[in-house]
């Protein structure tokens, strides 16, 4: 007979988002590092330091994004009449999809599989909801 592993508890914000970080976020953030630019940091000071800038850069990127996107962007319109001038002669018009959906189930499927940190994302998107760590437990144990 098959027992089923128990149901995690609901994490409050703090913990779960301290589990998605440490579980998915770092690895996936250090694996870029060492694949693509050969850097490894050495302690957790570094690591530290490291996801510090990266979070510095990552505000400092997005302010300028917002920025640019009140923007009118001139390349814009042009891709817009291009596509419709393609469309007009019969051309199919693809966008390119920057988001690879292969790749996007395969974290999902294997997400799926760590109770514990399937329990870290269904306890953030609750609460990014409004529920409370009690009202989430109690509707975890009924």
């Amino acid at each position: 007979m098959q027992t089923q592993a128990p149901t995690p508890a609901v994490m409050d914000v703090d913990t779960a988002y301290a589990t998605v970080h440490q579980r998915v976020y770092s690895p996936v953030f250090f694996e870029k590092l060492a694949n693509d630019y050969g850097i490894h940091p050495q302690t957790e000071q570094d690591q530290m330091r490291m996801l510090t800038m990266a979070s510095k850069l990552r505000n400092a990127h997005d302010v300028r994004t917002k920025q640019a996107a009140q923007r009118r962007n001139p390349l814009e319109a042009a891709e817009r009449h291009l596509d419709a001038k393609l469309t007009k002669m019969g051309f199919a018009v693809q966008r390119p999809n920057a988001i690879n959906p292969n790749r996007v189930k395969a974290a999902a499927a294997h997400a799926s599989f760590d109770p514990e940190l399937a329990a870290a994302v269904l306890s953030l998107q609750a609460q990014a909801n409004g529920a409370t760590v009690e009202q989430l437990n109690a509707a975890l144990s009924r």
